[in-house]
């Protein structure tokens, strides 16, 4: 009884988010949702580049020196893909307990102590490792971008040593919270597995959501693609400044990113999504089997009737062929928790990022 109520305590003091101390000051002091820290961010990384392009006086373009007002890939940076990966950051935090807490709801899941399903998804969030392996991402980031952009002489970041500078603190910030997403996208993957993979599933292969049940689990999947996709058009816009300046060639080890963002768009979509495709395939073949067997005992009982009245004969006959129609429904049972459209809106997201190098070699090639 001990053993029991200290889990029950200990499910009460942790959270997803008080994992992460930085996410637990937002969340927990600040109050603020995915939404609001993206805009508050757009306001903070906005206000501080017009100061230092200010103090550096580059604001404005000026001979061999490319101006903060005049330099695109600094503005999307700012304005587009910061904003929503650090929304995302917060996101994957309440994310995963709210697609938890449906799970648990929608009865999907055949467990006789909901606690443990809380234990099992908290307790990898508390690893020590996941904040050395992100402060090494960041720092690596950083270095990686500061040196880089003295060879970049096309854009703001490389206009001079302030610029370079604060350009190299918010990569610091930003890998940092990336590199947390990206754990954190991982660890929900391998909790979704233990979860649904090692429980048995109350599927409802007649859901109105066309999911078995698990319309909540498709649109995670979704939305998780769609933060891959943010991820491939700032990959794609970085690959379109290193070609149009022609350093494409000095920094071939770039164009690695671009594999790495398919793998990772196809993890993000297929990795929760596999996680219940084994637990629906698992419960379908066993219908199946059910379903065999009764088929195989119909059967049987129909050889030692043969001599029997008509009337029984027919009555066991209409047995088994109800069992075949029955076999028939079940074997075209769904096995993945997607529909149609969710898989066809995933489809769409993936080419996307890829267009801006496209753009950016058919201008070297028309120029050439």
């Amino acid at each position: 009884m001990s053993k029991l109520l200290q889990k029950r305590r200990l499910l009460q003091e942790r959270t997803f988010y008080s994992s992460e101390p930085i996410a637990y000051l937002l969340i927990e002091k600040f109050r603020l949702s995915p939404l609001p820290f993206g805009l508050v961010s757009i306001a903070i990384s906005t206000g501080l580049a017009l100061l230092t392009a200010w103090v550096s006086d580059t604001l404005w373009s000026k001979p061999q020196q490319v101006g903060l007002l005049q330099s695109l890939i600094p503005w999307i940076a700012l304005i587009f893909f910061n904003p929503i990966l650090l929304g995302y950051y917060l996101w994957s935090f309440q994310a995963i307990n709210n697609l938890i807490q449906e799970l648990k709801i929608s009865n999907v899941i055949e467990t006789d102590n909901p606690e443990e399903i809380d234990l099992i998804a908290l307790n990898p969030y508390y690893q020590r490792w996941r904040r050395f392996i992100a402060l090494g991402s960041a720092i690596s980031f950083s270095i990686f971008v500061f040196y880089t952009r003295f060879g970049l002489d096309k854009t703001w970041s490389g206009s001079g040593l302030l610029p370079n500078l604060v350009t190299t603190v918010g990569t610091f910030v930003i890998a940092y919270m990336g590199t947390v997403l990206v754990l954190n996208l991982i660890t929900n993957i391998w909790v979704l597995h233990h979860i649904l993979g090692k429980k048995k599933l109350n599927v409802n292969p007649l859901h109105p959501d066309r999911c078995g049940g698990l319309r909540s689990l498709s649109h995670y999947s979704l939305k998780t693609a769609y933060l891959a996709a943010v991820f491939g058009i700032w990959v794609g816009a970085v690959e379109y400044q290193f070609i149009t300046q022609g350093s494409w060639r000095e920094n071939w080890f770039v164009h690695f990113i671009i594999p790495l963002y398919i793998v990772l768009s196809i993890t993000c979509f297929f990795g929760p999504l596999f996680a219940a495709h084994n637990g629906m395939e698992k419960a379908k073949v066993e219908f199946l089997h059910q379903i065999a067997r009764q088929f195989q005992a119909a059967y049987s009982e129909i050889h030692i009737c043969l001599t029997e009245d008509s009337e029984t004969l027919k009555q066991r006959t209409e047995k088994i062929q109800q069992l075949r129609t029955l076999y028939t429904m079940t074997d075209e049972f769904p096995v993945w928790p997607f529909d149609v459209q969710t898989f066809r809106r995933y489809l769409v997201t993936v080419p996307t990022p890829l267009i801006p190098p496209l753009i950016g070699l058919l201008q070297k090639f028309l120029v050439k």
